[in-house]
C-alpha cells in the first residue's frame, strides 16, 4: 500500500510504534498502525509519503493496515530534507534536490557543505543544523541496517541509546562486537547477546562466553563496586546471563583460564577473579600509601611553632580545637611523611581544621599559590573553595582532562603543587583515586579528608574507607559533635543513626534543622487479619499518597521561603520507581518549584523546561562552554571543546533551544553542557527528586526525604545517614514510624570486595 499520511493518530518516538490516517493515490483513506524507524530521528510525519508492506486485519478498531514495513516514498533524501530537518520543509527539500540531484547532495553534504551557503533560504545557523541532522540521520540509519536482523527487537527508542553511547561510530562498533552494546545504560548481556546472534554469533562461540565473563565482572565493579567475584559467584552470574543452565560450568572456567592467560583477568589464591586492569590499580595505590607513609626528606615544623598557630587561631576564631583536631595539625606540620588521612563523621569540624591545616602551612612549608584543594563534584569543590579560601577544582579540572580518557598531568607531567587536600574523598572511585595519586610529585603532602560512614563510591572500589580500615596511612577521626545551638540537633541524630540507633528526640517538635513528620493514615499490620491482599495494596498506596502530598505541601510552602527553590529544595529518596519514587515525584515537583513560563520540550515521557534542575546520568564527555561565555552570547552555544562530565552531576537547564533540538545546562564549575533533545531520559533527566546515591557530595539548603514501608529492603543506616546529612539546613522526614525505625537500625554491613582491602575483608565476613 502507498499513501499520504493525512494524520498521526498516534506516534511514539519510544517505541517507534504509529497509528497513521492514508490516503491513497486512489481510493478510501485507510488506518496503517506499525512501527515507523524514521521516529527514532524525530521525524514529522504527517504529509509525508510511504510504500507499506504488510495485511489487512479486523480489530475492535475497525479494519486496519498492520504493517511489518515502510519505507519513505521519493527516497531517504527526501524525507530527511523535508521531515528530519525543523525549518526546512518540503519546498527547499525539493529545490535542493533538483539543483543538485540526490547523488551531488549527498556528496556535498558529506564533503563539501559550505556550497549549500549559495542556496537562497540557507544561512550558517541553518546549515549547521542540516549537517548535525545529516551525520545522526545518516548513522543511525546505518546502525538501524546493522541491527536490522535483531528479530524485530530493536525499537527506536534503544537505536537512539545506542547512537547516544557510541556517537557516529556505533554502526561499526557494533558490527565489530555487538557485545559491547552492554555498555548502553539500561541495556543488559541477554537483549546485545539475542542482537549478536541475530547477527550471526553461534551459541557455542567462545566469544560469547568471554563477552558474558567480561559483563559480569564490569557489572560486579560499577554497580557493586566489587573488584572481583569468588569462583562461584562468577560461574553462577555468567551462567544466568548465558541462559544455558549448569551446561555453562566448562566452557566459563576454559573461558576465565583463557582470559586469565592473556592477562584480561586477574585470578587470586583462592580462585577469585576480576579484571586485571583494577587489580593492578589496586596494587599500585597500596605501595603508592606504603611509600608515602613512611619517613620522607620534606620539610617540617618545629613542635612550637605549631602549638604557637594553634593558640593564635583559636584566639582568632574564638575557637577551642578538640584533641584530635590538635592531633592532625601537629602530624601535618611536624611528621616527615606525605601522606596523612582525615577521618570525621557529620558536625565534627572537618572543614575548619582543614581550613587550619591549610592556613598552617601556607607560608611555612608552602607558598599559598602552592595548595590546591580538589573534590569529585562541582558543588563540594566550590563549597570547599568558600570555607577555606584555597584555590578549589573538581578532579578533573585540577588535572585538565583532555577527553577520551587523557589527563594532562599525570606521571609525566605531576601537578605543580606542594600541598593537594582531596576532600569528600569516601566518593572517589578506584580509577578516579589512582589517576590523582598518579599524578602527585613525590614530596606533595597529599591529605585525604572524608567521612567513612557516608555511602562508599559510585563505581569500583572503596579506597578511601580501605585506607582507614587497613590502616595503610597516619589517620585521624574527629569524634566530637559542634552543635550550632541548644536547638540544632541534625549533627547529633546522624551520628546515633551512623551506630544503628535511634535517636532519643527524634519524634521531638520544634528543632531548627531536623524534623520528623509522621504520616500514615492506615496502619498495614493491624489490618492485616481482616482485609483482602487487594484491600491491603489500596491502603498501602494511601499512605504512599498521603506521604508525597506533605511532601508538595513542604515544596509549596519552600518555594516562597527560598531565594533559589529549584536549587535549595532537594527531595531524596530510595527508588526511581514507584508512587514516591524519583520518576513520579519530580513531574509533581516541577508544577511546584519552576510554574513560571519557558521554553519546554517532551522525549520519552518526560517533559523539560528552562528552569529546571537535572542531573546527568553516565560519565562521558560533552561539549561545552564557559558561563561567562554563553551568557555574554545571549545564551547562544558555540562550544569550547569537550570535558569528562560525571554520573550524578547536577546543573539547571539555562536555554532550551527548539529549533537546534537541544538544550544548554549549567554546572557548578560555571560550565554549560549541549544535549540534544534524544538525550532527556538517557543522559539527563529531572533532579527535583534524585536518588541518595546521585547526592553525595551536594548539600542542600532543605532536604526533604519521603520514609515508606514499600522501600523497606532500601532502608538502612548507612542509605540513612548520608541523606539527612546533604541538609545544610533543615531535614524533614517525613512517612511511617516503623520506616523510620528500620532506617536507623538496619546496620549496612557488605563490603565491597576489592583487593586492597582484602585484609579487612577477612576480618569481616561478606554476607
Amino acid at each position: 500500500m502507498e499513501g499520504r499520511v493525512e494524520r498521526v493518530t498516534y506516534a511514539s518516538p519510544e517505541t517507534g510504534f504509529a497509528v497513521l490516517q492514508v490516503r491513497p493515490p486512489r481510493g478510501a483513506r485507510f488506518t496503517a498502525t506499525g512501527v515507523v524507524p524514521e521516529l527514532a530521528g524525530g521525524a514529522g510525519l504527517a504529509g509525508a509519503e510511504f510504500r507499506f508492506r504488510g495485511a489487512w486485519t479486523v480489530n475492535k478498531y475497525g479494519r486496519q493496515f498492520a504493517f511489518t514495513r515502510c519505507t519513505a516514498c521519493g527516497g531517504d533524501l527526501l524525507f530527511f530534507l523535508s521531515k528530519v530537518v525543523k525549518g526546512l520543509g518540503p519546498k527547499l527539500a525539493r529545490q535542493l534536490l533538483d539543483r543538485f540531484g540526490e547523488e551531488a547532495l549527498v556528496r556535498i553534504l558529506d564533503e563539501d557543505p559550505a556550497r549549500l551557503l549559495n542556496v537562497k533560504g540557507i544561512k550558517e545557523r541553518r546549515l549547521e543544523l542540516i549537517l548535525r541532522s545529516w551525520r545522526k540521520f545518516k548513522n543511525l540509519k546505518a546502525l538501524s541496517k546493522v541491527l536490522g536482523g535483531a528479530e524485530g527487537g530493536v525499537t527506536p527508542n534503544l537505536l537512539i541509546r545506542i547512537y547516544n553511547h557510541f556517537g557516529d561510530e556505533a554502526a561499526a562498533v557494533v558490527r565489530a562486537d555487538p557485545y559491547r552494546l552492554t555498555e548502553v545504560r539500561g541495556i543488559g548481556f541477554r537483549t546485545a547477546d539475542r542482537i549478536a546472534m541475530a547477527l550471526g554469533v553461534p551459541p557455542g562461540d567462545p566469544a560469547r562466553v568471554r563477552a558474558a565473563l567480561n559483563h559480569v565482572l564490569v557489572k560486579a565493579a560499577e554497580e557493586a563496586g566489587h573488584s572481583y567475584l569468588t569462583a562461584d559467584e562468577l560461574r553462577a552470574a555468567a551462567a544466568e546471563v548465558l541462559g544455558d543452565g549448569d551446561d555453562t560450568a566448562a566452557p566459563v572456567d576454559e573461558a576465565a583460564a583463557a582470559m586469565v592467560a592473556d592477562g584480561t583477568l586477574v585470578r587470586g589464591p583462592g580462585g577469585e577473579t576480576g579484571l586485571s586492569g583494577l587489580r593492578h590499580m589496586e596494587d599500585w595505590l597500596r605501595d603508592f600509601f606504603a611509600e608515602r607513609a613512611r619517613a620522607g626528606d620534606r620539610p617540617v615544623l618545629e613542635a612550637a611553632a605549631v602549638e604557637r598557630f594553634i593558640a593564635d587561631f583559636e584566639a582568632r576564631h574564638r575557637i577551642e580545637f578538640a584533641p584530635e583536631q590538635r592531633e592532625i595539625l601537629v602530624r601535618t606540620a611536624t611528621e616527615p611523611a606525605t601522606v596523612f588521612a582525615l577521618a570525621g563523621y557529620a558536625g565534627t569540624g572537618k572543614t575548619t581544621v582543614c581550613r587550619a591545616v591549610l592556613d598552617l602551612l601556607a607560608g611555612r612549608l608552602a607558598a599559598p599559590e602552592e595548595i590546591v584543594c580538589c573534590a569529585f563534584t562541582g558543588m563540594a569543590s566550590a563549597r570547599l573553595r568558600k570555607a577555606t579560601g584555597y584555590e578549589a577544582f573538581t578532579i578533573h579540572s585540577l588535572l585538565k582532562y583532555q577527553g577520551e580518557g587523557r589527563f594532562e598531568h599525570g606521571p609525566d607531567n605531576p601537578l605543580p603543587h606542594r600541598v593537594v587536600v582531596l576532600d569528600e574523598a569516601s566518593m572517589v572511585n578506584l580509577p578516579l583515586f589512582y589517576r590523582l595519586a598518579r599524578s602527585l610529585r613525590p614530596g606533595t603532602l597529599f591529605l585525604m579528608v572524608g567521612d567513612p560512614a557516608q555511602l562508599p563510591p559510585i563505581g569500583a572500589g572503596n579506597v578511601f574507607g580501605d585506607v582507614l580500615d587497613l590502616g595503610l596511612v597516619p589517620a585521624v577521626h574527629l569524634t566530637r559533635i559542634y552543635r550550632q545551638s541548644p536547638e540544632s540537633v541534625l549533627a547529633l541524630f546522624a551520628n546515633e543513626i551512623r551506630r544503628g540507633r535511634i535517636p532519643e528526640g527524634v519524634e521531638a517538635q520544634g528543632w531548627r534543622d531536623f524534623a520528623f513528620e509522621p504520616v500514615e493514615r492506615h496502619n498495614i499490620y493491624a489490618l492485616k487479619a481482616r482485609h483482602t491482599e487487594a484491600e491491603l495494596k489500596r491502603f498501602r498506596e494511601e499512605n504512599n499518597q498521603a506521604i508525597l502530598e506533605r511532601i508538595c505541601e513542604l515544596a509549596r510552602d519552600w518555594r516562597d521561603r527560598l531565594t533559589h527553590p529549584v536549587w535549595d529544595f532537594q527531595v531524596l529518596t530510595p527508588m526511581r520507581v514507584g508512587q514516591l519514587g524519583t520518576e513520579n515525584l519530580n513531574a509533581r515537583l516541577r508544577e511546584i518549584l519552576n510554574p513560571g513560563p519557558g521554553a519546554s520540550f517532551q522525549r520519552a515521557g518526560l517533559t523539560l523546561k528552562e528552569g529546571d534542575k537535572v542531573v546527568h546520568l553516565q560519565n562521558r564527555d560533552m561539549a561545552v562552554m564557559a558561563w561567562a561565555d554563553f551568557a555574554r552570547a545571549g545564551k547562544t552555544f558555540s562550544g569550547g571543546g569537550f570535558r569528562r562530565v560525571f554520573n550524578g552531576n547536577v546543573g539547571l537547564v539555562a536555554r532550551v533551544d527548539p529549533e537546534a533540538q537541544e538544550f544548554y545546562v549549567v554546572y557548578p564549575e560555571r560550565i554549560v553542557v549541549a544535549y540534544d533533545f534524544d538525550h532527556l531520559g538517557d543522559i539527563v533527566e529531572p533532579a527535583f527528586a534524585l536518588t541518595v546515591h546521585k547526592a553525595q557530595g551536594a548539600q542542600y539548603r532543605v532536604v526533604a526525604i519521603p520514609l515508606t514501608n514499600s522501600h523497606f529492603i532500601m532502608l538502612n543506616n548507612k542509605w540513612f545517614y548520608t541523606a539527612i546529612t546533604r541538609a545544610e539546613e533543615k531535614a524533614y522526614l517525613v512517612g511511617q514510624r516503623y520506616a523510620l525505625k528500620r532506617a536507623c537500625t538496619n546496620v549496612e554491613s557488605a563490603r565491597r570486595r576489592t583487593w586492597l582491602g582484602r585484609a579487612a575483608a577477612r576480618e569481616v565476613p561478606i554476607p
